[in-house]
């Protein structure tokens, strides 16, 4: 979850730093007193080596004792590498909050460049998760800026590329157009003179403009902003009254930039803008990316918005395209959007004097290539050429280019199985078949895994290839072998994990990426054989995050952790989490704590952060609001009713006379969950602030129904003071994410160009609310016209909004650029989440209608047939079901009739049956031709190999149930790979009775291994069986088997077992609730009602669906509100209807604001649906520090010590 909450002040991250050096002093020392700082000199501890010269050392102190910042680092830069590196680790925080807050005018450029080399460690370990840029900047040094950034924009997230390329386009705007990007919608106005003795801001005058900002009156004990000074800049921020021992400071002169005296060492603030004269608004269309800004924008270049991009002068461009900085623009940087990616490739086409000059430089296209689309025309070395630069593609096309790359460079190959093709081949040998691998030589095979890194996706036959090929048999593989592999480790079985040991593995940067390619059950089996080398507490601290997220608690219990440092960094898991904070913290918490915490911030309950509250309100919500990633949804609800209730209680009507200050202090994600009522009644003095948090806002943690969304969105538009006829593109874009809640009703009054700028806002948007579907399609037919008279542009420009009725997606007529068209915007689409969240949390309209189209447009040649026919796929019989069109399908292929299936020939079936078997929701009719299909082409299933049954993946459930359970396969990793698909119940119980026969092993002697391997086939055990399952096994794997979704009777044998395990629920923590999963729907009606009220909140979400519905309305009305938002959101219409009304308005406050249920919000729950992934966690904790608030007294003081 994100928020626009600022992380902590960097500076305590120096802090801590330097103070964990002991230091000694031979004189006393003195803020005001820098010459006797040349006594004052490091110590090394206990952990570091000395230097090999006292002379390093020196150098050390002669750095401390800098009076001028850039001068320290220049130091810095001339020490040798050992005290350099440990040093600008201090440093680095501190030279980016300098940056930060001098603008620049009254540095040279040698200093301003040596801030900026000293800043880069911190943006490229641990970049802040908001970034705070200066309001402006100079162009030299915003190109010294620029130029470091695009150094660590790998290190950077899309939010913050996003937010630094926006920042580049408003600087070059002012200062090269004095214009602005965002001068129209909320301009800084003057503030008014106060008068002698006034201690507040006047009430609003008599025209004074709506929203005006001003402060009410001060309550008793309220702070408030002091009085301004004579010549004090309106806008301009007021020095705080100066503490005892302070060094006086100098006046400052209207429009004088304050320095420090001789011997004063606090910061200088660079000259103040004229807050009260903004630059008038940039014209839509400014063509701001002129050869020398694309040159400084670098990277950033990669995702420019389609209306930026179709502003760059073609001729602008193409001498761009030939100057030496094109080639880093546009490499390194990910797969492009593929509308934006293929319109500059265009624009180079054009710009372009001849053909051959785009083919004479295809070597500096970089992910630009992944758009080429005149393979064809290249001869074998310049599709070798083009073939390297295509490993970062993901648009959906860009296999089929390959292919036509890859034959057009092996038909000119003399050696099919020679090395040096493999090395032409590059990302374009994932193409190959596995026999093709298994023909080339280990050496070949292991250098060419190497050189293409551990992104490249190999198919599961091509990997189990790879890894036979390369460990050449063997069941015992070192450390460094394994490592070799790279990404093709997914062909390695699970018997061969299970016995790697630690060596040359734990410590080895790739065994993250390696093992994030990984199963699960691999992963299981990686960890058990480490387990038999390291003990659990050695293995915690080195193991990656990739791997820590399949330690089961039982693991954590072993490896005795008892302090909140040894948290750090790690990524846990929300089980994980609970875990660990009641055992290091029991369930007394206070706010450094909570500050420590990290990813384990997801095991704090609500009853602890109402305590933590207790000593503080405020802080306790900023301090939880620094990591907001780690949040769910229910620890922000109780989170922001802790805070507004202690407001309240400060301040009785606190919010209906808030001020500006106050507003500021709330942490954005929390005011989104204030009572519809308190924002509609926040004062118009106040609208300034409110229309800032406004526009940095994400309302993916308020329900889509939630009556929050209408009142936010309306005092927004009042706080805007005018009609919606009168309102500009730039103030109806001020409103961020809520313009996206704006109802079709309100854009049909803007001005047409005004709603035509809004109309596209709005296809940019994560949520809009299903109750204006229907409305705002209409709007889009009533101003645009029917959509299949759409322009390709149009579809560019509107495609998402297109998705919101399905049937006109699916009634588009025939054109000869719609299906690219509709499958960039595909690829432009995010994936859905697994599992799907319920409605009231969506993020999007289904794609099922989209995929259809584009399966339609594929499956029938229109090109050639009569306009009668062209709107319909092929008629059976005629359908050309090729291998490169079945692979050129995928996941579509599922819309392919049954009589359609029936025409496919042995050899069509032969070679694509790989791609038919990873189709995960076949019809059962669709199943019964591909099962005939399999069987003329392999004979009967006795007669299978496991290879076979491997390739033919979900094809398998066509098999009948006498024949399932003869399916010739004994390994885990073969049935893991069928468990992806949607079996039936009793298809389940076949599949397990034969491989348990095969495996030659009891159920009691079933390891924790194999039941992570068994996935939902443990649904296919009997009564029996379930109680015979091993304990320690059943408690180191249970995490897994909670994941599967077994029917009801199934799941109460395995909570029968749970209980077994660990006790009767009553006594069950939140941590073990959690890791139960789906187990926790099989409590009987005494056992729900048992459990703790803090454990409801950790129930996890798929579980609530599977509950009976009797079962839940035995719950109080308590316990349904502790289900907090994110579980009672999964409650379905079944269980909805039996609860009672006090219980069904409990459940309406388990969402923590006010909503409307939503009709038929929930399906109700599948007993077969495919096993759910696992959850793994994000980044570390090291990515969430960073630089946030950093406008704290003892900043100033530090920095003026150092300046």
């Amino acid at each position: 979850m994100e928020d626009s909450m600022s992380s902590p002040n960097p500076l305590s991250h120096f802090h801590s730093l330097l103070t964990s050096l002991p230091a000694e002093e031979t004189d006393s020392y003195s803020d005001t007193d820098m010459d006797s700082a040349s006594h004052f000199y490091f110590q090394p501890n206990s952990t570091m080596k000395y230097p090999d010269s006292d002379r390093e050392w020196n150098v050390t102190e002669r750095m401390w004792n800098c009076s001028s910042l850039p001068s320290f680092i220049e130091h810095m830069r001339n020490s040798s590498a050992g005290p350099q590196c440990f040093l600008r680790a201090f440093i680095a925080p501190l030279s980016w909050v300098a940056l930060m807050m001098k603008g620049g005018d009254d540095m040279e450029p040698e200093d301003y460049g040596r801030l900026v080399w000293a800043a880069k460690p911190l943006l490229q370990n641990m970049p802040p998760p908001q970034m705070t840029l200066p309001p402006w900047i100079q162009n030299p040094h915003l190109e010294k800026m620029m130029k470091m950034l695009g150094e660590v924009f790998g290190s950077l997230s899309e939010e913050q590329r996003v937010q630094i390329r926006e920042w580049a386009k408003e600087q070059v705007a002012q200062n090269n157009y004095n214009c602005s990007h965002t001068a129209a919608a909320w301009r800084p106005r003057p503030i008014q003179e106060q008068k002698p003795g006034q201690t507040h801001r006047p009430e609003q005058e008599p025209g004074q403009k709506p929203g005006q900002t001003h402060r009410p009156e001060q309550e008793p004990g309220q702070t408030h902003r002091p009085e301004q000074e004579p010549g004090q800049k309106p806008g301009q921020t007021h020095r705080p009254a100066q503490e005892p021992g302070q060094t006086p400071k100098p006046e400052q002169e209207p429009g004088q930039t304050l320095r420090p005296e001789v011997g004063q060492n606090w910061p200088a603030r660079p000259p103040q803008p004229d807050m009260t004269v903004m630059p008038s608004p940039c014209p839509p269309r400014l063509v701001w990316l002129k050869m020398d800004v694309m040159k400084m924008m670098g990277p950033f270049l990669s995702g420019l918005p389609m209306d930026d991009i179709q502003t760059i002068p073609n001729d602008q461009l193409c001498q761009f395209f030939h100057s030496p900085q094109f080639p880093s623009s546009f490499r390194g940087v990910g797969g492009l959007p593929p509308l934006q990616g293929r319109k500059i490739l265009q624009k180079i086409r054009e710009c372009s004097q001849k053909r051959d000059d785009l083919v004479r430089n295809l070597d500096r296209l970089g992910s630009l290539a992944c758009f080429y689309d005149d393979a064809p025309t290249l001869n074998s070395s310049m599709s070798r050429l083009l073939l390297s630069q295509l490993d970062e593609c993901s648009n959906s096309g860009v296999n089929k280019l390959k292919k036509k790359l890859v034959n057009t460079v092996m038909s000119s190959s003399m050696d099919d199985t020679s090395p040096e093709l493999l090395r032409a081949l590059g990302p374009g040998v994932t193409l190959l078949s596995p026999f093709h691998l298994s023909q080339f030589s280990p050496d070949a095979l292991k250098d060419t895994l190497m050189s293409l890194g551990s992104e490249m996706k190999w198919g599961l036959t091509q990997a189990k290839t790879l890894a036979n090929k390369l460990l050449q048999g063997k069941q015992e593989v070192s450390g460094k072998e394994l490592m070799s592999l790279g990404s093709a480790v997914t062909g390695v079985a699970t018997s061969v994990l299970r016995k790697v040991k630690s060596q040359g593995l734990l410590d080895n940067e790739g065994l993250d990426m390696m093992s994030q390619k990984m199963t699960s059950l691999q992963r299981k089996a990686l960890l058990e054989g480490l387990l038999g080398d390291v003990n659990a507490s050695e293995l915690i601290q080195k193991v990656p995050a990739s791997l820590l997220s399949s330690l089961s608690l039982t693991t954590l219990d072993k490896a005795n952790l008892t302090s909140l440092d040894q948290l750090e960094g790690k990524q846990w898991t929300r089980a994980q989490s609970a875990f660990l904070v009641r055992n290091i913290l029991g369930k007394k918490m206070t706010l450094p704590d909570m500050r420590k915490l990290g990813s384990a911030m997801q095991g704090v309950a609500c009853e602890m952060i109402e305590k933590v509250a207790e000593s503080g309100v405020l802080e306790m919500a900023q301090a939880v609001t620094e990591t907001p990633r780690w949040l769910s949804k229910t620890q922000v609800c109780c989170t922001a009713q802790s805070l507004f209730a202690g407001l309240e209680k400060k301040r009785a009507g606190y919010f209906n006379n808030i001020t500006d200050t106050e507003l500021e202090e709330i942490p954005t994600l929390l005011l989104l969950h204030l009572p519809a009522a308190k924002i509609a009644s926040l004062p118009a003095s106040v609208c300034a602030v409110f229309m800032k948090k406004m526009k940095e806002a994400n309302l993916s943690s308020l329900p889509l129904t939630s009556r929050s969304r209408p009142t936010l969105t309306n005092r927004a538009l009042n706080c805007l003071g005018r009609n919606m006829s009168k309102l500009s593109s730039e103030e109806v874009l001020s409103l961020g994410s809520l313009l996206c809640e704006l109802a079709p009703s309100q854009m049909s009054l803007l001005a047409p160009e005004v709603l035509n700028s809004t109309v596209q806002a709005l296809a940019s948007c994560k949520q809009i609310p299903p109750r204006h579907w229907r409305a705002l399609f209409q709007l889009l037919n009533d101003t645009y016209g029917d959509p299949s008279d759409w322009t390709a542009d149009t579809i560019k420009s509107l495609g998402p909004l297109l998705l919101l009725d399905d049937s006109a997606v699916r009634s588009l007529r025939f054109k000869s650029w719609l299906k690219e068209t509709l499958s960039d915007l595909m690829d432009s689409l995010p994936r859905p989440p697994v599992p799907s969240p319920p409605h009231e949390f969506s993020s999007g309209p289904d794609l099922s209608a989209l995929r259809w189209k584009l399966f339609s447009l594929s499956s029938s040649t229109s090109e050639v047939m009569s306009m009668r026919r062209r709107r319909a796929v092929l008629p059976q019989g005629e359908a050309g079901l090729t291998v490169s069109l079945l692979e050129e399908l995928g996941g579509a292929n599922v819309y392919w009739s049954p009589a359609q299936l029936s025409k496919m020939d042995a050899v069509t079936i032969t070679a694509a049956v790989e791609t038919l078997g990873e189709v995960l929701d076949y019809s059962a009719k669709q199943l019964v031709v591909l099962r005939e299909k399999a069987i003329q082409t392999w004979g009967p299933v006795s007669g299978l190999n496991e290879s076979q049954v491997l390739q033919l993946g979900c094809v398998s459930q066509g098999f009948n149930l006498t024949e399932l359970p003869s399916l010739p396969f004994s390994s885990l990793d073969t049935l893991e790979t069928l468990s992806r698909c949607s079996w039936t119940q009793p298809q389940r119980e076949a599949v397990w009775r034969g491989f348990v026969e095969r495996i030659n092993k009891t159920v009691g002697e079933l390891g924790a291994v194999e039941l992570v391997g068994l996935d939902q086939f443990i649904c296919g055990l009997n009564t029996e069986e379930t109680g015979q399952l091993n304990t320690d096994a059943f408690r180191e794997a249970v995490q897994s088997v909670g994941e599967v979704q077994c029917p009801l009777a199934v799941t109460e044998l395995l909570k029968q077992r749970a209980v077994a395990v660990f006790g009767e629920p009553q006594g069950w923590t939140e941590a073990r609730v959690n890791s139960l999963g789906n187990i926790m729907a099989g409590l009987s009606l005494s056992e729900f009602p048992s459990l703790s009220p803090s454990a409801f909140s950790f129930l996890s979400p798929t579980s609530v669906s599977l509950i009976p519905p009797d079962r839940l309305a035995a719950l109080s009305t308590s316990q349904l509100k502790a289900l907090g938002p994110d579980n009672a959101a999964m409650v379905t219409n079944a269980q909805w209807a039996v609860l009672g009304e006090a219980q069904q308005a409990a459940l309406g406050n388990a969402l923590g604001v006010a909503y409307d249920r939503m009709a038929n919000d929930r399906a109700e729950p599948t007993t077969n649906p495919p096993s759910n992934l696992p959850q793994l966690s994000g980044a570390s904790m090291l990515g969430t520090l960073g630089v946030g608030v950093f406008m704290q007294p003892f900043l100033f003081l530090l920095l003026g010590f150092v300046l």
